[in-house]
This record gives C-alpha cells, sequence and structure tokens, in this order.
C-alpha cells in the first residue's frame, strides 16, 4: 500500500482543507461513531469490516467486525470540527501524535477502497486447507476440534485426525460439516 500517516506540520494543522483523518472508537462502538458522524455531522467517514463464518453453539453464524478494531477513518476540516467529532457518541478521540492529529495521505485511503467490495465489506472465505486446525460443527463429532490431514474433492470429503480413546484416528467427514478456527484476521 502506498500512502503515508504523517503529523501535520503547523500550518496544515489549522488548515481549512478536507483531510483524512484516523479516529479512535470506544470498544466495539466502531459502527455507532461511523453512523453519527455520517448523519449528525454530514463527514465522509470509511470504517471498512470483515464478514467471515463463526461457529456457535447454535451452529455456523456470518460474523461482521471492524477491519480495524477500534478505528475507523473521517473526512473533515480539523479546527472546524475536532471539538464536535470528540462529542459523538461512540468516538474517543482523533488519533494524535505529539498534540498533533494525523493526517492520513489520500492514497492510502483510494487503496483501502480498491480492496473493499459493496462500499465497505470484505468477506473473508472459510477454504479448508490441510494442516489446519478445524472444528466439527454437525455430526457425531460436533464440538471437536480436529487437524486436517488430507482434502478429498471429488467426494466433498475431509480426512481429519481425531484424538479419541487416547489414539490419534484418521476420519473422514462432510466438508460441510468442518469449520475452520477463524478468528479475526489481524488479531495476534
Amino acid at each position: 500500500m502506498s500512502g503515508s500517516l504523517s503529523i501535520p506540520e503547523p500550518e496544515t494543522l489549522f488548515s481549512e482543507k478536507l483531510l483524512w483523518y484516523c479516529v479512535r472508537a470506544k470498544p466495539k462502538q466502531e459502527g455507532i461513531a461511523t453512523r453519527l458522524l455520517r448523519h449528525e455531522l454530514g463527514l465522509e467517514v470509511f470504517c471498512p469490516k470483515i464478514r467471515f463464518k463463526r461457529a456457535r453453539s447454535t451452529g455456523v453464524a456470518w460474523v461482521q467486525e471492524a477491519m480495524f478494531p477500534g478505528y475507523l477513518f473521517a473526512r473533515f476540516v480539523y479546527p472546524q470540527l475536532y471539538r464536535h467529532i470528540a462529542a459523538i457518541s461512540g468516538v474517543a478521540k482523533t488519533l494524535s501524535f505529539g498534540g498533533r492529529p494525523c493526517v492520513l495521505d489520500e492514497s492510502i485511503i483510494a487503496d483501502l477502497r480498491l480492496h473493499v467490495a459493496d462500499g465497505e465489506i470484505v468477506e473473508i472465505a472459510s477454504e479448508i486447507r490441510e494442516g489446519e486446525e478445524v472444528k466439527v460443527i454437525e455430526g457425531p463429532f460436533l464440538g471437536v476440534r480436529a487437524l486436517v490431514t488430507r482434502i478429498l474433492p471429488a467426494r466433498d470429503r475431509v480426512a481429519i485426525l481425531l484424538s479419541l480413546l487416547g489414539q490419534d484416528r484418521e476420519v473422514e467427514v462432510s466438508a460441510e460439516s468442518l469449520l475452520p478456527d477463524i478468528r479475526h484476521p489481524l488479531a495476534d
């Protein structure tokens, strides 16, 4: 990705130009902050999200989370709006270093938007691969974690390694009954 994050010079800090800033949201409130910044202040806001399947106790569910948890990007004239932005529900502050807000180069937002379909959502495929840990989401081994040993594409089945009664056994199961153990892709 080209572009840069920079600390503005004093003349840029008080500029009346529309610039992109990184806004820190309160925990799990990126959506609220985005909505309010758009509707109450009329700002251009970019808060990309990822969508992926996750195993739940009730089965598989599609989950949508912020691509950059706790952050969103807003374009505004800093001297005019920084106080209003800080007062919006869901917003913690505008990211700054040394007391100066960080300006994002336009190309960062443009590059991110190239990789985001449907406005702000990127769908993460839940592909199963050999050597990957998976969770069984249906059938007699429901809830068990296993290691994928082979993919059998012609039959839409997968061979997994299970520990049963103290011994490792390879078992074939339907690919549909497995889900990769997915966390947020940016989590450590």
